[in-house]
C-alpha cells in the first residue's frame, strides 16, 4: 500500500515537471523570436534646409560668403530630386531634351551671370546618401563638387531631398548679375530653348519605340498678382496629370487655354484658373544659417518604397520549434497516462 502511495505522490511531481519542460524550451524559443522581429525605427531623412546649412557653414569655414536661398534654384533642384527619385537615379544630371542646367534657370526666370555660350557660373551636386555628414563628406571628394560648394563665384543656393529605393539630394548653386537683369545674351539662347524642345518632342513622337524618358513630377504653382494660376508644363506631363493635381479637368484648362486637343509640350504656359487668392508673397531670403520656416519653396515629392515591416507585439516562434515543442508536450502526455494507467491497475489488483 505504501508503495502505490509513494507512486501517486512521483506522478503528482512528475507530470508537472515533464509538461513544465517543453513550455520552457518555448519560452526561450520565443524569447529569441522576439529579438530577431523588433521593429525598427524609419531611417531620418536630411531636409532641404540642413543640406544648405551644412554647406553655408562650410563656405563661413573657409571665408567665403554664405549664399542667398533662392525660389528658381530650390525648384530645379525638386524637379532634379524628384525625377532622380522616380527613375532610381538612371537620370543623373541629365535633363529633358538635352536642356543644360544653365538653359533651365534661364528658363525660369534666373538672371545668370557668366559665359552663356559655356552655361554661366552655375553647377549641380547629388548624391544618394542618408545623413548630412555623408552628403557633404561624399561631395568633398573630389574637386567638381567641391567646387560646386565653395566656389567665390556663386551668390545663391537651392537645395531637395526625395526618396524612393533610396535618398536623393540636390545641391543647385549659381551666381545671378548684379543688376538682377538678364543678360543680353540670354535672349539668343531663350529663343532657342522652345525650337529645341519642339524638335525633341516630334523626335519622341516618331521613335515612341524608344526608352521612354523620365516625367517631371507636377510642382503646384501659386497665384500671381492678378489671381491668375498659371503653370509651365515640364517634360513628361499630360493635361491630365495636370488636372489632378490641380482638383480641376481637363475639359476646364482646354477651354481656359483654347487647345483644340490634349497635345501639350513642355515650356507651354497653362492658365488653370482666374481669380485664384495669392498668398503671402515671399521674397529670397539671405542665408547665413537658413530656418525652416517662414518659406514656401517648393520641396521634392517624396517617393516612398513600401518596405514591409514586422511588428512585435507578440513573440513569434519558429515553425520547427513549435513542433519540436508540441511533439515533446504529447510525449509527457503519453508517459504520464501511462505511469498514472500502471498505478491505477496495481492497486486495483493488490485490492483484490
Amino acid at each position: 500500500m505504501l508503495k502505490i502511495h509513494r507512486l501517486f505522490v512521483s506522478c503528482v511531481i512528475l507530470i508537472p515537471l515533464i509538461l513544465a519542460f517543453p513550455f520552457g524550451a518555448g519560452s526561450i524559443a520565443h524569447a529569441k523570436a522576439s529579438e530577431q522581429f523588433t521593429t525598427t525605427p524609419p531611417p531620418s531623412v536630411p531636409s532641404p534646409v540642413d543640406i544648405i546649412n551644412a554647406v553655408n557653414a562650410l563656405r563661413l569655414s573657409n571665408g567665403l560668403n554664405a549664399l542667398t536661398v533662392h525660389s528658381v534654384l530650390m525648384e530645379v533642384a525638386a524637379q532634379q530630386a524628384n525625377a532622380l527619385a522616380a527613375s532610381e537615379g538612371a537620370v543623373g544630371h541629365q535633363r529633358p531634351c538635352g536642356m543644360t542646367l544653365g538653359q533651365q534657370l534661364l528658363l525660369m526666370g534666373f538672371p545668370l551671370w557668366g559665359d552663356l555660350s559655356l552655361d554661366g557660373y552655375r553647377s549641380e551636386n547629388w548624391v544618394a546618401a542618408s545623413t548630412v555628414e555623408t552628403v557633404i563628406s561624399s561631395w568633398l571628394g573630389d574637386a567638381e563638387h567641391t567646387n560646386t560648394m565653395l566656389s567665390p563665384n556663386r551668390s545663391d543656393i537651392g537645395a531637395a531631398v526625395a526618396v524612393s529605393d533610396q535618398v536623393y539630394v540636390v545641391l543647385e548653386t549659381a551666381l545671378k548679375t548684379n543688376s538682377g537683369q538678364m543678360q543680353t545674351t540670354a535672349y539668343d539662347i531663350l529663343t532657342g530653348i522652345p525650337m529645341t524642345q519642339s524638335a525633341c518632342m516630334g523626335l519622341a513622337t516618331q521613335y515612341a519605340g524608344d526608352p521612354s524618358q523620365y516625367s517631371i513630377p507636377v510642382v503646384i504653382s501659386t497665384a500671381r498678382p492678378d489671381g491668375d494660376v498659371v503653370h509651365e508644363v515640364a517634360y513628361g506631363q499630360s493635361l491630365w496629370s495636370i488636372a489632378i493635381q490641380y482638383h480641376t479637368t481637363i475639359a476646364e484648362l482646354k477651354r481656359l487655354n483654347n487647345l483644340p486637343d490634349d497635345t501639350i509640350a513642355p515650356g507651354w504656359k497653362l492658365l488653370i484658373r482666374k481669380g485664384a487668392t495669392q498668398p503671402a508673397p515671399v521674397t529670397d531670403v539671405p542665408v547665413g544659417i537658413a530656418t525652416s520656416t517662414g518659406t514656401s519653396y517648393p520641396t521634392a515629392i517624396p517617393y516612398f518604397t513600401k518596405t514591409p515591416t514586422v511588428t512585435a507585439t507578440q513573440p513569434i516562434m519558429p515553425l520547427n520549434q513549435q513542433i519540436k515543442g508540441n511533439a515533446m508536450v504529447v510525449t509527457a502526455l503519453l508517459i504520464s497516462f501511462s505511469i498514472l494507467l500502471a498505478g491505477f491497475i496495481g492497486f486495483g489488483k493488490r485490492k483484490q
